[in-house]
């Protein structure tokens, strides 16, 4: 994908991939999700909707860069219950990003660092190293965060 910084802030293009799902179990769904992020996919989510004779259904959809459309179509058609998949070209403007690894109480923690013209909008912990603490610890991941934090200041971050 063609990425351009303007102003700070980088924008690209990618596709949302949809199909709108009745018939597939919640722990199916799951699978189907994990599987295409695995793949590629830039972010998968779930929405609820309501289908003709009323039926609760599920939009699945999926974000998947220009190049990676048809292989992230093909597997959503070869794991769910669709027999067809609507895609659309969006435009992303994002924050442009960086992960930096800090020593913390826990070990190393990656930090994920959002910014905008040279000024940091936003940092916060990678989610699976938070995880694995909590895991490891028995802390909640709340809590993890905030020792995170505490550290990552008394390194000046």
């Amino acid at each position: 994908m063609a990425e351009e910084k303007s102003g700070g802030l980088v924008t690209g293009r990618a596709v949302e991939i949809c199909a709108n799902i009745d018939d597939m179990t919640g722990e199916d769904l799951g699978a189907a999700m994990e599987l295409l992020l695995d793949a590629g996919a830039l972010d998968v989510w779930f929405e609820q909707i309501q289908m003709k004779k009323n039926r609760p259904a599920v939009k699945f959809c999926a974000l998947a860069l220009p190049e990676d459309k048809r292989r992230i179509a093909e597997l959503m058609l070869r794991h769910t219950t669709t027999l067809g998949v609507r895609m659309s070209e969006v435009e992303r403007l994002m924050l442009a990003r960086e992960v930096r690894t800090i020593e913390t109480r826990f070990g190393n923690v990656r930090v994920k660092r959002g910014t905008l013209g040279g000024e940091v909008i936003k940092e916060m912990p990678e989610y699976d190293d938070v995880r694995r603490i909590a895991r490891e610890t028995g802390l909640s991941m709340s809590a993890v965060r905030a020792a995170v934090a505490e550290d990552a200041e008394i390194q000046t971050l």
